[in-house]
């Protein structure tokens, strides 16, 4: 006899396919081990000011995704005006996030005007440039599947990178406290964008498509640290921290 099956509901299809992106190996990728493990005070620096630089190209690619879908759901909106309200300290400036990595900018003796010659490394731009892509001109259930697949898995790296600012004793917990901050608010990026997608995943067709954007983010996701990790850590050997 045939057996009878349940067809799962969005909710369940959501929460498989958190559980297949979070299984992915990019979430224990060479450069997170390395740098959890401790890294040099150059390679710090280098670090820090690619990811300063990619926040910022990223915020930016999140205003696009709220524009993108301003008209089309109010619902929607919502959740990603949280999101995007987080990015911007939910209205306080010394906790706004950019604030928040200026201070280890600062710490690090950066110099901040230097920041914008910064060149994000190419897999860094690429990641930049499909998924805004996908944010600003996508349909709707590739650019929500692309926004949920990075917000219900970016808080995997901050335990990587925290750990590994915790091996700077000269650091201070407020100078790191951007990463600390992420390791707790990407919890709530999940759960908002889990609720702006759960309408929209009720077709197959809707699923393939959320299904297929948000491993194609995962895909940049890991090309984005295999750049970081030629760029920080195979560069040319300077000083040690000291």
């Amino acid at each position: 006899m045939p057996t009878s099956s349940t067809r799962p509901s969005a909710l369940q299809f959501l929460e498989a396919l958190e559980r297949e992106l979070q299984a992915l190996p990019v979430h224990t990728n060479p450069f997170f081990l390395a740098f959890q493990r401790g890294v040099s005070w150059e390679q710090l620096h280098r670090f820090v000011k690619q990811w300063y630089t990619f926040g910022i190209r990223f915020r930016k690619i999140l205003i696009g995704l709220l524009y993108n879908l301003s008209d089309q759901d109010e619902a929607i909106g919502l959740e990603l005006m949280r999101v995007l309200y987080s990015e911007y300290g939910q209205g306080v400036l010394e906790n706004v996030h950019a604030t928040q990595m200026l201070r280890l900018v600062e710490r690090l003796g950066i110099d901040r005007r230097l920041l914008v010659q910064e060149r994000l490394c190419p897999e860094a731009q690429d990641y930049i440039d499909t998924v805004g892509e996908i944010f600003l001109r996508g349909d709707l259930p590739s650019a929500l599947g692309a926004s949920f697949g990075i917000e219900s898995t970016a808080g995997l790296a901050y335990r990587y990178l925290y750990s590994g600012l915790l091996t700077f004793p000269e650091l201070s917990l407020a100078d790191i406290r951007f990463f600390e901050t992420h390791l707790f608010e990407e919890l709530h990026h999940g759960d908002w964008l889990r609720t702006a997608v759960a309408g929209y995943a009720d077709l197959d067709e809707q699923r393939d498509r959320i299904r297929a954007s948000a491993l194609l983010a995962m895909e940049k996701w890991h090309g984005l640290w295999q750049g970081m990790h030629r760029v920080v850590l195979d560069a040319a050997s300077r000083p040690a921290k000291s």
